[in-house]
């Protein structure tokens, strides 16, 4: 039983030791810290609609659909809000957004306002423009920035509705076209405000004395440029200007007065490669934190595909969809090819019954495995497959994020992963909200609303990073039977007693060493045994007693590379091993020594190895390379069967051994 140990130990120590890893395989994984928050209107509660941003000791929650900014302690404690009454016609602030804290406490946030063209006095004006606003420390405003002209007139014919002004005066209001489109802040080391305005195509930079000092940027794809999706401004260590440009996959750098320096990342899902980064964070070591939305979706309870071992095994499949079927995917390999437990005689596996696993490059099947940005052209596609009910109700997976980290000069360092269980009942909508500059990860629980903050805990297994399952399984029966022949009496002629006792204890474990590697571990140790009395009461040296013990372990591990995710263009690399050790040990004995000493008694064993290659070389073309060393290869076990006479005497030893060694290859193009 110890002779699948060897393939054991280095996969586990592959895994606690990381032997073997190439650096760059290195993988940091998160821990909860504390979690805050939750849904309402104030104190500590929130909308869906929020915004994050930190200082040193204090987290700042513009909320959105509330009209108001909360600050709170570092562990989510309420602290007070802006303004204090919500609800009053005093409160400038429409849509509050994106929002950032300076050095000395003062708050920015990205928002929209009616700004009066002091001009008009009789009617008044108003010109509604996005803006920053800048609150002190203790919720008094103190600046509005605006990033248009708004206290000239505009060049062209505009529509202005008619409005009520805060003096219950009738009035005119005027909206450009993006005049409520989304601004992004953040702050140098200075205090001084730099302001995306990506719609436009812009950056602006504002001084500590609120005058306007620099326009940099444009709508492109090359240097000093960026899509109208940029998704976040960040300002590192040195007082370079970073943006996440989502459209182009990349990030863009400026130095402090706007002068375009470089960029890094191209669209891809490896290292240092973006699919649309959407979060910066800039730490005080210098390194930057990009997280992207990349994602990748994997079915939990995925399984080796580990062909037939004997022909007492069953193929491990991925698609096995509960427990209890999964459970019964190996046969009870256990029973001896004679007696109660009896098999029908094995045929040997042809290539159908090595049920070898052909890949059907089909798009929907794939989208089980991944959801991410696709190209444009395969959107549409994507999203009605997607609805598909048969697809929807395959979806039971853990979703795989990363955050990306690299130095101030853009070389890839290393990354985060972290998993969303879509089975857990309380974790299964967490979404991406923010990061810190400490390099908190921060979680928003779509349901309840609440926020989970997260630190990076290094690369180690730990049950909360593992998927898996345990079953036990234990059966006792017990049949009595009688049977009276065709006499003219009614008494027994036969009566036999069967009890058969039963253990399987089943183990699946699976983790994900990074977003493309999977290991997958599974164990089955199963012992059963069986007591037959048979008596015949008219001929009582012929009764015999039955008896027989076995037990199994059934081991198989399957490592899975994913080398390409795109539902369209989907590969992977699986190695798999199994392994199955057993031993049966069975006795006859007539029952009644005094008359009859003949017994029986059989001794079987059995050890098969398999190990599988599966490799999508292309997308369309799958190769398949198969070795096996079946022992035996065509029945349960072999057997040494010694034979007894009514003296007790050895007198005949049959030993029955089959073996084979197989080699297989197959190669499948799909047109």
């Amino acid at each position: 039983m110890q002779k699948h140990i060897p393939i054991l130990l280095p996969l586990f120590l592959l895994c606690f030791l990381g032997i073997g890893l190439p650096s760059a395989f290195s993988v940091d994984f998160i821990q909860l810290e504390r979690e805050f928050g939750g849904k309402g209107a104030t104190e500590g509660k929130f909308s869906k609609d929020i915004h994050l941003a930190f200082d040193r000791q204090n987290i700042y929650v513009s909320d959105t659909e509330n009209r108001l900014i909360q600050k709170l302690s570092a562990t989510g404690e309420f602290l007070f809000q802006i303004p204090e009454a919500p609800e009053s016609p005093d409160n400038i602030l429409r849509k509050p957004r994106h929002l950032a804290v300076d050095s000395v406490g003062n708050i920015y946030v990205a928002d929209v306002t009616a700004h009066h063209i002091p001009e008009n006095t009789d009617p008044k004006v108003y010109m509604f423009a996005p803006c920053v606003h800048k609150f002190s420390p203790v919720g008094e405003r103190l600046e509005t920035y605006f990033v248009d002209p708004v206290d000239v007139y505009p060049k062209v014919v505009l529509t202005a509705g008619l409005i009520l002004d805060e003096e219950g005066k009738a009035a005119f209001a005027i909206q450009p076209k993006g005049y409520d489109r989304a601004l992004r802040v953040a702050l140098n080391a200075e205090n001084e405000l730099y302001v995306l305005d990506a719609e436009r195509g812009r950056v602006h930079k504002f001084g500590t004395d609120g005058e306007k000092m620099t326009t940099f940027g444009r709508y492109g794809a090359g240097d000093g440029e960026f899509d109208t999706d940029a998704a976040d401004i960040a300002i590192d260590a040195r007082g370079n200007v970073l943006i996440a440009d989502t459209g182009n996959h990349r990030i863009v750098r400026f130095d402090a007065a706007g002068k375009p320096l470089n960029s890094f990342g191209r669209k891809g899902r490896g290292n240092g490669e973006f699919t649309k980064p959407m979060a910066l964070a800039t730490l005080p070591t210098g390194e930057i934190l990009v997280k992207d939305v990349s994602q990748f979706r994997r079915k939990i309870g995925g399984l080796p595909e580990i062909v037939v071992l004997s022909p007492t095994l069953t193929q491990l499949t991925e698609s096995t969809p509960s427990q209890t079927e999964l459970a019964d995917t190996i046969n009870n390999a256990t029973r001896s090819e004679y007696g109660p437990f009896a098999q029908s005689p094995a045929v040997a596996a042809d290539t159908a019954a090595l049920n070898r696993r052909v890949r059907l490059l089909e798009e929907a099947e794939y989208s089980r495995y991944y959801a991410g940005e696709t190209d444009a052209e395969d959107d549409a596609e994507l999203a009605e497959e997607l609805k598909r009910k048969d697809l929807r109700l395959t979806l039971l997976h853990n979703v795989i994020s990363r955050v990306q980290k690299f130095d101030s000069n853009g070389q890839y360092i290393g990354r985060i992963v972290y998993e969303t269980d879509q089975l857990s009942e309380e974790k299964h909508d967490q979404t991406f909200l923010d990061l810190d500059a400490s390099g908190h990860l921060y979680l928003r629980d779509d349901s309840d609303f609440t926020i989970a903050q997260y630190s990076i805990t290094g690369f180690t297994v730990k049950p909360s990073h593992m998927n898996g399952f345990y079953s036990l399984r234990a059966a006792n029966l017990q049949n009595n039977y009688s049977e009276d022949y065709e006499d003219i009496d009614l008494s027994t002629d036969v009566q036999d007693e069967l009890n058969q006792l039963e253990f399987k204890n089943l183990l699946g474990w699976t983790y994900s060493l990074s977003e493309r590697w999977h290991l997958t571990l599974l164990d089955e140790l199963t012992y059963a045994e069986q007591d037959e009395r048979y008596i015949t009461p008219a001929k009582v040296e012929d009764s015999y007693d039955f008896g027989t013990q076995a037990l199994e372990n059934a081991f198989a591990a399957n490592l899975k590379f994913i080398t390409n995710p795109n539902p369209y263009r989907y590969k992977e690399l699986n190695l798999s091993v199994g392994r199955v050790d057993g031993t049966s040990d069975l006795t006859q004995d007539a029952l009644y020594v005094e008359l009859n000493k003949q017994r029986r008694v059989d001794t079987g064993d059995a050890s098969s190895t398999v190990i599988e290659l599966n490799w999508d070389i292309w997308s369309r073309t799958n190769l398949w390379l198969r070795y096996a060393d079946l022992n035996p290869a065509e029945t349960s076990r072999n057997f040494i069967r010694r034979f007894y006479d009514v003296s007790g005497d050895l007198y005949e030893v049959f030993g029955s051994r089959n073996q084979a060694r197989q080699f297989l290859g197959e190669l499948t193009i799909k047109f």
